[in-house]
């Protein structure tokens, strides 16, 4: 939307708190020649209110889920992919989705979305369940949290300050986009070296990931539950017998925890150059039905099932949060 963002944010307040954006947002569904939904992504769902490591606060993704509740049809990815196919995606259908298995999708989210009657789809980095160990992105923030140098030399030279909290964040961000660049391999040597010269003070986070309990438990709450690679790597950079370990092992791994099929991946980063035709070859190869990318739009019955597109609005304002998403639904935009 290209109002000025008080001007939507007023409008936004005046449509949600006088009960329009309801029915604005199913005469969306309805005016559309056909079905077009939308998957949205998330991440963290707590209070920790923690800059290096975002999250979205649990009222506000509360707020959020009971607004779709009222006026959406969610469907599991899963489920999207197999009526996309046969034509019997409803007019307002829409998506939930959670990448790599943060513990709070189970503490936070899912009591919320059990209250509400909302299925989702959650997408594993296998390698990390029930695991002490993070995300590269994960350590690398949390070392820049609490590093004692006064100053980093990046990978690629840049000399930045760390005095402050906004400058930590600022070479934290600097950092995480050099290196999503670089080879894996060559990325786990450099976060290594970087954290080594970080200096962070000694602690024990607390676990970030789920256990393959607490995966359990999440099925048994209406999750359905995909895979997102063993390690998290781009896809597209290995070579063809690491996508082969990286696709196969996630849903063994994943299978063989729960015993019952695994029929949704995610790509990691999931942007186009994140993947190409032989990856998806072997994601088909491997038994999935269908697969989901980070491309901003919309699903309808022409999209193919293994590059579906996720995207969508991301204001904490959730009078703004819902009039943007019936916009989004409208226009993809």
């Amino acid at each position: 939307m290209s109002f000025p963002p008080a001007v939507t944010r007023g409008l936004s307040s005046v449509l949600y708190h006088s009960g329009l954006i309801g029915p604005i947002a199913r005469t969306v569904g309805h005016a559309l020649p056909g079905p077009r939904v939308p998957i949205l992504t998330l991440h963290r769902v707590n209070d920790d209110n923690d800059p290096f490591m975002g999250s979205l606060p649990t009222a506000v993704f509360a707020a959020r889920m009971a607004h779709i509740a009222r006026h959406y049809r969610v469907l599991t990815v899963e489920d999207l992919a197999a009526r996309l196919h046969d034509g019997t995606v409803p007019r307002n259908a829409l998506a939930i989705t959670f990448d790599d298995g943060y513990r709070d999708n189970l503490t936070h989210a899912a009591p919320i979305l059990r209250r509400l009657g909302l299925p989702a789809t959650i997408f594993l980095v296998t390698g990390l369940i029930d695991s002490p160990h993070m995300l590269w992105f994960d350590r690398l923030a949390l070392a820049f949290k609490s590093a004692t140098a006064r100053r980093v030399e990046l990978v690629n030279g840049r000399v930045l300050p760390l005095a402050t909290v906004a400058e930590r964040l600022a070479a934290l961000g600097a950092a995480q986009s050099h290196l999503k660049q670089v080879p894996d391999h060559e990325r786990a040597l450099s976060v290594d070296r970087l954290v080594e010269t970080l200096k962070p003070t000694p602690e024990r986070p607390k676990r970030l990931m789920l256990s393959w309990d607490e995966v359990g438990v999440l099925r048994g709450l209406g999750f359905a539950i995909g895979a997102h690679t063993v390690n998290h790597p781009i896809l597209s950079r290995l070579a063809p017998d690491q996508v082969h370990s990286e696709v196969y092992g996630s849903k063994a791994t994943i299978e063989n925890a729960l015993g019952s099929p695994v029929r949704a991946f995610a790509y990691p980063n999931g942007q186009p150059q994140d993947y190409n035709e032989a990856v998806i070859d072997v994601v088909r190869e491997a038994g999935f039905t269908c697969a989901v990318t980070t491309t901003r739009g919309l699903n309808d019955a022409d999209t193919p099932v293994m590059k579906l597109r996720r995207g969508g609005p991301w204001e904490q304002h959730v009078p703004t949060f819902a009039l943007k998403l019936a916009y989004y639904h409208a226009t993809g935009a």
